[in-house]
């Protein structure tokens, strides 16, 4: 791996020194492990400045905000100018994987709108907006749960744009407002879900069974309001 800790032999020597073993690699800058207290977790790392600070805000928030639908805090740590964040692990699957694998749609529940906008909810209730909602950052469970994961672009609700130090989101899901706020989650919400409806065929029988077959007007609306 080129770049940031491209010795993955000392990442992994650090870890297992303070008592993580089955290491193994999910993502850039992302492991799974097992701990002796915590059991499965997962690790996220940086060194670059920006990075760090992403991961700060991310253990931040969810040091503050525990027992909620999305990860759990478990510690953080600095070593040679790198920081660590260690989350629970929320095994299942990504939103993205499924619209890469349209096989896998039955491993959707049939509520799974509903329970995302509930994860939303919870975000905002706190004061804070996610800032970063997009298929990868949605996590399905075989127990049909939803979860919502990174919290990293994680701000303040009405934050100006102006003053954040670094911006972290992705311009498919995000709009030009100069003023973050929870408009920005949904919107975010309703491209992912134009995308998913236009995707699967409404006819597709894996979708017979689902909440909605076809996009919630709500979302129509709030799409045509932002995109008038």
């Amino acid at each position: 791996m080129k770049g940031e800790f491209s010795d993955d032999a000392k990442l992994k020597q650090e870890l297992t020194n303070r008592g993580y073993t089955n290491l193994s690699r999910l993502g850039r800058r992302v492991l799974q492990a097992q701990h002796p207290s915590w059991g499965v977790v997962t690790i996220k790392y940086a060194q670059a400045v920006k990075h760090r600070h992403f991961l700060k805000q991310e253990a931040e928030f969810l040091y503050s905000n525990s027992n909620y639908n999305w990860p759990e805090y478990c510690d953080y740590f600095s070593n040679q100018q790198s920081d660590y964040l260690v989350l629970s692990h929320i095994s299942g699957i990504t939103l993205l994987q499924i619209q890469t694998e349209p096989s896998k749609s039955n491993n959707l529940p049939a509520n799974w709108i509903t329970l995302l906008e509930r994860s939303i909810h919870q975000v905002h209730k706190l004061g804070f907006v996610h800032g970063d909602i997009k298929p990868s950052n949605i996590v399905l469970t075989p127990q049909g749960q939803v979860h919502l994961i990174d919290f990293g672009s994680v701000i303040k609700n009405r934050t100006l744009r102006s003053e954040l130090r670094f911006e972290s989101y992705t311009p498919r899901y995000s709009t030009p407002s100069s003023v973050l706020g929870k408009f920005d989650d949904w919107f975010a919400l309703a491209v992912i879900l134009e995308e998913y409806f236009d995707q699967f065929d409404n006819k597709s029988s894996s979708k017979q069974s689902f909440q909605y077959i076809s996009l919630p007007s709500r979302y129509h609306i709030l799409l045509r309001k932002c995109r008038s």
